[in-house]
């Protein structure tokens, strides 16, 4: 009887020192990744996993590594397992799904939003993140949905209100989108992107013909900040259409000069070919 109750103390005591350990590794490789030794904290990750492999925490550190890496299904499959070990963590699914955004997999990072807000509704931010996946799909009707009730959440949102206005402009809700740039305007005035609201606004005036209009938007956005390179752009296009070539032409090379055919969504379209005509 004695040697069994020794054998029990001796099995307890060993699980134990193995939690431990996968703790203090997990711990360690923690430590190696703030300090910037990713490989270090790779292996430690995976050491933890042999020790334990059903240790969530360290499945979903090795995952960060491989998304720091870029390597996005290896990352998404350790998330999984992770997510499987603790069906709890719902932050593991929010990972998850930016990292299914990261990798241009829009759908599937809808799906890990979706099942986010049907366990918790009020998880932070989580409309607005669906409402964008949405619009990098141009599903705008489920993006407008979204944003609305994020809005509900958070009235005071300014980047769900801007996304929203520009949600609307895709929908040709015109006079909704001017209301919505009145508002936001008003509640935001000290905003440090306030020159962006006034090129789309400028933008949304072009679609409907006022380019006297969308000139006054496109000059305050410079007067804000006149190192912007889209507002050059945007300014310069507006030129041409009202007859002013020269001052289209000034835009033009001021726009190409501070680097616009660098910006991640520039892409040369008609107006861009009409300058360049111009302009030579």
């Amino acid at each position: 009887m004695n040697n069994i109750k020794i054998s029990i103390i001796l099995i307890l005591i060993s699980i134990s020192a193995f939690s431990q350990k996968e703790i203090e590794l997990n711990k360690e490789g923690i430590e190696y990744a703030k300090k910037g030794k990713i490989e270090k904290a790779f292996e430690l990750f995976e050491e933890a996993i042999k020790f334990n492999p059903e240790f969530a925490d360290a499945y979903s550190n090795r995952g960060n590594v491989y998304r720091m890496q870029k390597k996005y299904p290896l990352a998404i499959k350790d998330y999984s397992k992770s997510y499987e070990l603790n069906p709890k963590n719902l932050r593991i699914i929010y990972t998850r799904a930016n990292t299914f955004m990261e990798s241009n997999d829009f759908e599937n990072a809808i799906n890990d939003y979706t099942i986010i807000i049907e366990k918790d509704p009020t998880f932070e931010n989580i409309y607005f993140d669906r409402a964008y996946a949405n619009i990098r799909i141009k599903n705008y009707e489920k993006a407008k949905e979204d944003l609305e009730k994020q809005l509900k959440l958070d009235p005071k949102d300014f980047k769900s209100l801007a996304n929203l206005i520009n949600v609307k402009k895709k929908l040709k809700l015109y006079n909704d989108a001017l209301s919505d740039y009145e508002k936001i305007l008003k509640d935001f005035p000290n905003q440090s992107d306030l020159h962006i609201l006034y090129n789309n606004r400028a933008n949304l005036y072009q679609d409907i013909g006022n380019l006297e209009k969308a000139l006054e938007d496109i000059n305050k956005a410079l007067k804000i900040n006149d190192k912007y390179n889209i507002g050059y752009l945007n300014r310069a296009g507006i030129n041409l259409k009202l007859g002013n070539k020269t001052q289209a032409c000034n835009d033009f090379k001021k726009a190409q000069k501070l680097g616009v055919e660098n910006e991640d969504h520039f892409s040369i379209d008609e107006d861009y070919k009409s300058l360049i005509d111009n302009c030579n």
